[in-house]
């Protein structure tokens, strides 16, 4: 995680080119959380950002997820795309525990239908294309604890 401080100026002549700044910045970047404080000396807000850099397979991956997995038109949401980068991570992380590849526990297009389901409980995953009882049973508890986590994250 690295920081990064703006100054976004109150001032008209300057605030556009500071918001544009901004949200250049941002574009380019994963931000888990941004705080804000009113400079009222200087006549500004001051922005920190807490980001994580953009990897150069992100874009592409995301890319690719939604031309093989979604349906003509769709688009990920940015609560859908932290659901799936989550949930690959523990899937990637599991599998290595277990000695074994990640498409075994479950595939991108599994964990991409977990993601944009909203499910909540293991009971959920069972109505998941690609979510069996088995699968639901020897994973169901883990994938809601790493749902449950992004959830609190978004309310930080």
């Amino acid at each position: 995680m690295r920081i990064k401080t703006f100054e976004i100026r109150v001032d008209p002549a300057f605030r556009e080119h500071d918001e544009r700044t901004v949200n250049e910045f941002l574009s380019a970047v994963r931000v888990p959380r941004l705080h804000c404080r009113c400079l009222r000396s200087r006549s500004a807000w001051m922005l920190l950002v807490i980001f994580n850099e953009e990897t150069a397979d992100e874009p592409a991956m995301r890319a690719a997820l939604a031309g093989r997995h979604l349906p003509a038109g769709a688009e990920l949401t940015p609560g859908e795309c932290e659901r799936f980068e989550a949930l690959r991570v523990w899937r990637d992380r599991r599998a290595a525990e277990m000695g074994c590849k990640p498409f075994v526990i479950a595939s991108n297009r599994d964990l991409l239908n977990v993601a944009r389901s909203g499910a909540a409980s293991p009971a959920d995953l069972l109505s998941i294309a690609g979510f069996g009882s088995r699968r639901a049973e020897r994973y169901g508890e883990e994938i809601a604890a790493v749902l449950g986590s992004v959830a609190e994250a978004d309310f930080d």
